[in-house]
């Protein structure tokens, strides 16, 4: 299937709900657990790392690849079987990425606004409207990425504005009372999160035109104030020691929110942020499986991103059943995850310096990109 290319900016909304949603929601409580009153400190000690790793590796790398698909350039400069391990990975991440953000997704319904809705219900229906989001191809779902940021944004702000009065930011200090190491920990799963970025790579070849240095560090930049802002929210309103217990810390800010007298509850825009970050984390999690897989050359490709979504749903079915044991497994993978991505885009990176052992299928490297098929 051919798809048209898309903007710098479509693909920037994207980045922005499926990483923002990381920063904004899913690693909050694990950054708080770890550094407890100091949470706050690790996003800047995170972007200590990241910055450079953006302007340097990550921008080089895309710069260098010059709209060719990432598995193929990288069958054209490493032995078969290493490009594999590669792309392996790639589709693994993928794959962990669409079903930990639906077995969180699917808890966090089951336990704030839909306690009485069986889970396997919620989670068909939202796996089924990923399913066919994807199937729509990579452009829907940055177009549709940029229809849901504005609103997302501007509740964001809302609530930040609206909680004021409840803010106390002396609970932020004394700073470094426990010394840095829980700090480090922590700025190891914000590393993780910002380390998605590297999705940028599997997409390049469906953009209009490259991202130059600028647009990544401003990206990064604004992903680290989604990442702030709950933070700190939730130790200035709660303590710090109230916020750490807290399983959804960025939601029960929502729970403070009044609007006069008379209206109490608006914590369902909480839900459309969330929802809205998830469906797009899902969708193209679903959509770079089924590009990068064997399942992207069926004639059928429907019922591959069923397949997909079938494989997704029954893992995170049993998930949500386990959600302790599932903790454990997060904190785990969000400790090392982070080190693992960062470095796969720095191989990436190397690798552009090396010379194409061949080329793809007897055609010229320069031409190559041009044909590239995009599905």
């Amino acid at each position: 299937m051919s798809i048209k290319p898309f903007g710098i900016f479509p693909a920037a909304c994207i980045m922005v709900l499926s990483v923002g949603l990381v920063n904004h929601v899913l690693v909050v409580p694990l950054i708080l657990s770890a550094a407890h009153r100091d949470a706050w400190m690790a996003v800047f000690v995170a972007l200590i790392f990241i910055l450079p790793w953006t302007a340097i590796p990550l921008f080089g790398a895309l710069s260098k690849l010059q709209g060719k698909r990432l598995d193929r350039w990288m069958k054209e400069r490493l032995p078969l079987p290493v490009a594999w391990m590669f792309i392996g990975y790639m589709i693994l991440f993928a794959f962990v990425t669409a079903t930990e953000t639906l077995i969180v997704t699917v808890s966090w319904a089951e336990t704030t606004y839909l306690s009485s809705t069986p889970p396997i219900a919620v989670l068909i229906v939202f796996i089924g409207l990923c399913v066919y989001a994807a199937s729509l191809g990579l452009r829907t779902i940055a177009f549709i990425s940029c229809l849901l940021l504005p609103v997302v944004v501007l509740v964001g702000d809302f609530v930040m504005t609206a909680n004021m009065p409840h803010k106390d930011y002396r609970y932020l200090l004394p700073m470094l009372e426990n010394g840095m190491s829980p700090v480090l920990q922590a700025s190891l799963y914000s590393i993780t999160a910002f380390g998605e970025l590297f999705l940028l790579l599997l997409m390049h070849h469906h953009f209009k035109s490259s991202f130059k240095r600028w647009h990544l560090i401003v990206l990064v930049a604004f992903l680290a104030l989604l990442a702030v802002g709950p933070v700190t929210g939730a130790i200035s309103e709660f303590g710090p020691f109230e916020a750490v217990k807290m399983r959804y810390p960025a939601f029960s800010q929502w729970r403070l929110v009044t609007i006069g007298r008379y209206f109490e509850h608006v914590d369902f825009f909480a839900i459309y942020q969330w929802l809205s970050g998830s469906m797009i984390r899902i969708s193209l999690s679903i959509y770079l499986i089924a590009e990068f897989s064997p399942i992207g050359r069926m004639k059928r490709r429907s019922v591959g991103l069923i397949f997909i979504g079938a494989i997704v749903g029954g893992v995170s079915l049993y998930w949500v059943h386990h959600m302790v044991d599932y903790v454990r497994v997060l904190r785990f993978s969000y400790l090392y995850g982070g080190i693992v991505s960062c470095g796969m885009v720095i191989v990436v990176y190397g690798l552009t310096f090396v010379k194409a052992r061949r080329s793809d299928n007897g055609r010229t490297r320069a031409g190559s990109a041009e044909r590239d098929e995009r599905q």
